[in-house]
């Protein structure tokens, strides 16, 4: 099905010079861009905010948006209409890959010299077939098909690259496709669905359903190591740190929660799938307790031998509601709590310090804090007006998110999409962009910060990062493949580890082995490393001080979308 086009398509894409909207913190008004011509990114002469590149797909045929890998060998893979690779310094395009009337899902992955990508059938197709969904793995240097499987079913979470193996989570499955020949060695059936993002680790798929069981499946046979039933339902994608797995859930009566419902994380031991620990959220509230609260557990990663969980906001004033857990890893004690306005949904922490956004992807008191990670004390806090949309992003000392702005909600409601670069030591505004309809995908390489915006334009700016030497972290990016793996903010998004240092400036090899990122949120900020998951500890995963083990396709971002709409349709 799938058609290569080497050499770019006018009919596709167009590379546009600078023009696009910025405004600068601090000045006021709106700013243009300077008219920078299209050259190599480091030869630019920009200022922080400034747009060196853009690239309109302008397609009417276009079935999605623009979602980008990160930066791999100098090039950016952009799924839309069609895979397009783009040369990061430039945005030429090098190639492109036709996948006709299908549809592109979440990001490209990139290991190991190939270009993993999935798709599926739009819902709105006359012509829908179940039979047409499938995975391509291209030439990442030419975009030549090496080999296509068909799934035959749709696609529920991102694809996951490990161990020299693809990993497609399909409704009720889960298959293991080898990487180079696409020849598939084994399929793993799951109760009634899978439950979000894959998690592979130290030769072990960790995979939930949506009954609330967690699998471990041995890699290179297919067959059940353990199961466990965890509860009602998993609430957030599956964490593995220092032999540990680390899962928030539900368990009680699902449909209103309320006393007779339970929310939870726990600790499960890696090898046996015992039970080492359970920290329940302390949702007594007195006998006039309301029965709609519902404190879920939006996300667990793990820090220094500390485990973070946010919880959802609630109708009620517990305490339980709108906060962030330090918990002991080894124990599960609580080390301290810290109360938001809003649903905690997303986090990253670098050196001392945790950022953590509210209200992500969806409409509340938005806002991100700075709090030490040893104490939970509020260090400073941005209004982030009416929702977070993307995962939480620090390079070199500068903290990148995207929220959403209410121009005006009377007589006529207008919204637009603002990418906001804060300093991360005190939270104020070095610059920012407006966009009318979304800010998606961020990925940072050389000062350069790359996303898509308004459904259709790929952008390059500069981030104002260049001059810093400061640690940096992420939250939703594609990280490590053969190390332990865990779970972030996304984030979950996106989407390294915690702690990591990453160097906005160096470009990672397509060469490099089965990058992946864990199965919750952090970006590496030198997202130049689509081979998320060689076996290096540094690899960029929020919420782990260890290496991250899989390389997936889409972020924390996703599957934190995926899971609030589905806890939406089933109390509605």
């Amino acid at each position: 099905m799938g058609k290569n086009d080497s050499g770019g398509s006018e009919d596709q894409s167009s590379v546009l010079s600078p023009g696009r909207r910025r405004f600068l913190g601090g000045a006021a008004g709106v700013c243009l861009a300077s008219t920078v011509g299209i050259g190599s990114v480091g030869a630019t002469e920009s200022s922080p905010g400034d747009e060196r590149w853009r690239v309109d797909f302008s397609s009417p045929d276009s079935l999605s948006d623009p979602s980008l890998s990160p930066v791999v060998d100098g090039s950016l893979f952009v799924n839309n209409d069609a895979v397009h690779a783009l040369t990061a310094s430039t945005g030429d395009e090098e190639w492109q890959f036709d996948v006709g009337e299908t549809r592109l899902l979440d990001s490209p992955i990139v290991s190991d010299g190939t270009v993993f990508v999935a798709t599926d059938v739009p819902y709105t197709s006359e012509t829908r077939d179940e039979s047409d969904t499938a995975v391509y793995a291209l030439d990442a240097a030419t975009g030549t098909q090496k080999w296509q499987f068909d799934a035959y079913d749709r696609s529920v979470a991102p694809l996951v690259v490990a161990d020299d193996t693809v990993f497609i989570p399909r409704q009720f499955c889960v298959y293991a496709v080898d990487a180079a020949t696409g020849d598939q060695r084994w399929q793993f059936k799951v109760g009634y669905g899978v439950e979000d993002r894959l998690t592979v680790s130290d030769g072990t798929l960790y995979v939930g359903d949506s009954e609330g069981n967690v699998f471990a499946v041995d890699v290179a046979t297919g067959e059940e190591v353990w199961r466990f039933d965890v509860g009602t339902r998993l609430t957030t994608e599956l964490t593995v740190a220092d032999g540990t797995l680390f899962v928030g859930a539900m368990g009680g009566w699902e449909r209103y929660g309320g006393a007779d419902m339970e929310y939870y994380v726990s600790a499960l031991d890696v090898a046996t799938g015992d039970e080492r620990w359970r920290f329940t959220l302390d949702t007594a509230t007195g006998e006039d307790a309301s029965s709609s609260e519902d404190p879920k557990i939006e996300f667990v990663t793990v820090e220094d031998d500390t485990v973070f969980a946010g919880s959802d906001e609630c109708y009620s004033d517990s305490s339980a509601c709108s906060s962030l857990y330090a918990l002991d890893a080894t124990t599960g004690e609580e080390t301290w709590q810290f109360e938001a306005t809003d649903s905690v949904d997303t986090m990253t922490k670098v050196n001392g310090t945790i950022f953590v956004g509210t209200a992500f992807e969806r409409g509340g008191d938005a806002a991100v804090y700075a709090v030490d990670a040893d104490t939970g004390t509020e260090l400073w806090c941005f209004n982030a007006d009416n929702m977070i949309d993307s995962p939480i992003t620090v390079v070199n000392g500068t903290l990148f998110v995207v929220n959403r702005i209410i121009r005006s909600s009377s007589p006529d409601f207008e919204d637009a999409y603002r990418l906001n670069a804060l300093d991360a030591a005190t939270g104020d505004e070095k610059w920012n962009f407006v966009a009318e309809n979304g800010i998606d995908s961020l990925r940072f390489a050389d000062d350069t910060v790359f996303f898509s915006a308004d459904q259709t334009t790929v952008h390059a700016l500069d981030a104002g990062t260049a001059d810093s030497s400061e640690e940096s972290e992420t939250t939703d990016t594609e990280p490590d493949a053969d190390g332990d793996e865990s779970a972030a903010s996304r984030s979950n998004a996106g989407e390294g580890s915690s702690g990591e240092t990453a160097n906005d400036g160096s470009n990672e090899s397509r060469s490099g082995g089965d990058e992946n990122e864990s199965a919750t949120t952090s970006v590496a900020a030198d997202d130049t490393e689509s081979d998320d998951g060689a076996e290096n500890p540094e690899d960029e995963m929020p919420g782990m001080g260890i290496p991250a083990a899989v390389t997936s396709l889409g972020g924390a971002g996703y599957m934190l979308k995926r899971r609030l709409e589905r806890f939406d349709s089933n109390d509605s």
